[in-house]
């Protein structure tokens, strides 16, 4: 499969002919610069694989003969380095690599907390050809493919496994997995044992109190084009076949705002404006889109500024990828996090506004396809909400003055 990429890619470049066939975006050993989280925790037990790997008392169990556990290096979670097992790609044969710890469970232990990264694209979907595994006394209590809570490619996330089921004094062996062939990169890092993280924070959205409502079943409300390095996409109409036909909370669709899918697709798209206020803080957006994955890309920015900046904004869960790839760039959103893959069905992203309390913002869409022509159909909003908590009691006396004025 690489073969025939590179050939195509070697094809492209001498003859300038499209192939039928486009390399797939598996950077599996390279990742963007992130913002790491804060999180960290003073437990009894802690490793940040950060002198050696395995670390002192583990033990490496290697059936590849080419690529098993290390001590990466680049972009860690924390301090120097993590575990780190990249793919065979000699292909000489399957990966079932592990990293193995006894720990004596103590007063106070109720999770293994762990951070772990991977790639979305061949992890889960569509190639789903490799896994990060953690098991304890051989039974696997978690993995990537399966418990992967909306991860995003290269990106460090926290997991946890609960150990309410051992006892004070009991010796379990913790075991670190990577199995699979063909896959990519997967790593593991600031493992530690004690307290359990705090909840997840929860979306915005849905919302008790709807302060604006951009319903695009009603008409095209007002939405303006701006240019992009591409070729116009965005319209107000009846989406084609192949859309869903119900969206969000079981709405019918018979209108949307619709971004089609041609090769080499530039264009933005203005909505608004919104004023962001303790109450209305939280922006929802209830669309479908079915993109090339991790070649076609949407996101969305705003603006505080009446256009002149402008600043993305990430949904509660995070964006799919991103298209960093130098042989097929889409315009306007390229190597920029965004929704990419298909939805499958019309979804609700939440946008928390908070940082924007006392501004009145614009907010854009962002769209862009790369070259090579697919039957993909774009990107389809049903409607644009914002809302928050529900709205402050107003003061009696304020309540007085309002009913005094029709006496």
């Amino acid at each position: 499969m690489r073969l025939t990429a590179v050939l195509c890619i070697l094809a492209l470049c001498i003859t300038g002919v499209a192939f039928a066939e486009k390399p797939a975006i598996d950077a599996r050993s390279t990742r963007e610069a992130f913002v790491k989280p804060a999180e960290w925790f003073a437990r009894p037990y802690t490793e940040g694989f950060n002198t050696a790997v395995p670390p002192a008392g583990w033990t490496l169990f290697q059936t590849n003969t080419v690529e098993t556990w290390y001590m990466g290096t680049y972009s860690p979670y924390e301090g120097a380095g993590f575990a780190q097992c990249d793919y065979d790609a000699t292909y000489s044969g399957p990966q079932d690599e592990w990293l193995y710890y006894n720990y004596t469970i103590q007063a106070g232990d109720a999770c293994l907390v762990f951070w772990a990264m991977g790639s979305v694209y061949w992890a889960i979907a569509p190639y789903q050809n490799y896994n990060l595994i953690v098991k304890i006394d051989g039974t696997e209590m978690w993995n990537y493919f399966d418990d992967n809570n909306g991860a995003v490619t290269w990106q460090w996330q926290q997991y946890s496994v609960p150990l309410s089921g051992y006892s004070v004094g009991q010796v379990i062996q913790i075991g670190l997995g990577y199995t699979g062939y063909d896959g990519a990169e997967g790593g593991f890092d600031a493992l530690t044992i004690g307290n359990c993280p705090p909840p997840p924070p929860v979306p915005c959205c849905p919302f008790p109190y709807t302060c604006a409502t951009v319903d695009y079943n009603v008409g095209p409300n007002g939405f303006v084009v701006k240019p992009c390095n591409g070729a116009a996409v965005w319209h107000w109409g009846v989406p084609p076949a192949g859309v869903p036909t119900v969206a969000c909370d079981g709405v019918p669709v018979t209108h949307t705002l619709c971004a089609s899918n041609p090769v080499s697709a530039g264009e933005s798209v203005v909505i608004g404006t919104f004023d962001i206020t303790p109450i209305c803080y939280c922006l929802e957006m209830c669309h479908y889109y079915d993109f090339e994955s991790n070649y076609d890309v949407g996101n969305v920015k705003v603006s505080t500024d009446n256009g002149v900046t402008w600043t993305l904004v990430t949904p509660f869960g995070g964006y799919d990828g991103i298209n960093s790839s130098t042989y097929y760039p889409s315009p306007c959103a390229w190597n920029e996090q965004a929704f990419t893959g298909t939805s499958t069905t019309f979804v609700r992203d939440c946008f928390n506004l908070t940082d924007y309390i006392g501004h009145t913002i614009l907010v854009k869409l962002d769209f862009g396809s790369d070259s090579y022509a697919t039957t993909d159909l774009g990107w389809y909003i049903k409607w644009f909400k914002l809302g928050g908590e529900e709205q402050s009691p107003v003061e009696s006396s304020t309540w007085g003055a309002i009913k005094a004025m029709y006496r």
